[in-house]
C-alpha cells in the first residue's frame, strides 16, 4: 500500500477573512516565509497579521492627514481615491500620488 502525502496551503487576509492564494503540493509542504513571500506578490503585508491589498486601501484612507484637513476625496468605482487637485489643473498633488489609495498608484 502506498502513502502519498498531499499538503494544501490557502492564505487569507487577518482582517477581513479575503482568500489571497493557494496551491496543494505533494510530500513537502510550504513554509509560512514562503506563503509570505507570495502574498507579497499579490500586494499584501505580511508581518504578524497578512493584510491584503483591499484592506490596505481602507486602512490608508481613514488615516489620511490631508482628508483630516480638507474634507473627504472623491473616490473610483473601484473604492480607491481620487485625491486631491492642485489648484490649476486636474492632477493629484504629489503626495496623494505617492499613496497607495490613490488611484494612480503605481502598484509594481
Amino acid at each position: 500500500m502506498a502513502i502519498i502525502r498531499i499538503v494544501e496551503t490557502d492564505v487569507y487576509c487577518d482582517i477581513c477573512g479575503e482568500w489571497i492564494t493557494g496551491w496543494r503540493s505533494k510530500e513537502t509542504g510550504v513554509s509560512k516565509e514562503w506563503a509570505k513571500t507570495f502574498a507579497r506578490e499579490k500586494g499584501c503585508t505580511a508581518g504578524k497579521r497578512i493584510v491584503c491589498k483591499k484592506c490596505r486601501i481602507e486602512k490608508r484612507m481613514k488615516t489620511c492627514s490631508i482628508q483630516k484637513k480638507i474634507g473627504t476625496a472623491g473616490r473610483d468605482a473601484d473604492g480607491t481615491c481620487m485625491g486631491f487637485g492642485n489648484g490649476a489643473s486636474d492632477e493629484p498633488i504629489e503626495k496623494c500620488k505617492r499613496c497607495i489609495a490613490n488611484t494612480s498608484y503605481q502598484w509594481e
